[in-house]
């Protein structure tokens, strides 16, 4: 399953599992425990450094909180803005393929071009 955070695309194969996995290294704690409301705190924290200094997560990590989102709220696009509250939606897999395609490419992308109601 393909996941959007922000400007990046990742492929996260079997969220549930890939949690169930990961979360330790994630640092999230136990995510049975966890609310969707507690899971997107946990992954504004994460992103808030990202978001300041304009780059983007590792691969891995953010495999690891779109397992997290996937898993908690059924949304597979998140979009974090700094001193905004966290946007999620549901995207069609062809939307993300294709944008998966393009940064593939290496074509710049703004949050903007991606989440216009969003800048």
């Amino acid at each position: 399953m393909l996941f959007l955070l922000n400007t990046q695309v990742v492929e996260v194969d079997a969220p549930e599992a890939r949690l169930a996995r990961r979360w330790k290294t994630l640092g999230c704690g136990d995510p049975r425990a966890m609310m969707a409301r507690d899971a997107l705190d946990f992954a504004k924290a994460v992103m808030q450094s990202h978001i300041v200094n304009k780059t983007q997560l590792e691969s891995e990590v953010a495999a690891d909180i779109g397992a997290l989102i996937i898993s908690k709220t059924g949304a597979n696009a998140a979009l974090f803005i700094d001193g905004s509250e966290p946007r999620l939606t549901l995207l069609p897999e062809g939307i993300l393929a294709s944008l998966a395609d393009k940064l593939d490419d290496g074509s710049e992308v703004e949050v903007a071009e991606i989440w216009p109601k969003a800048a």
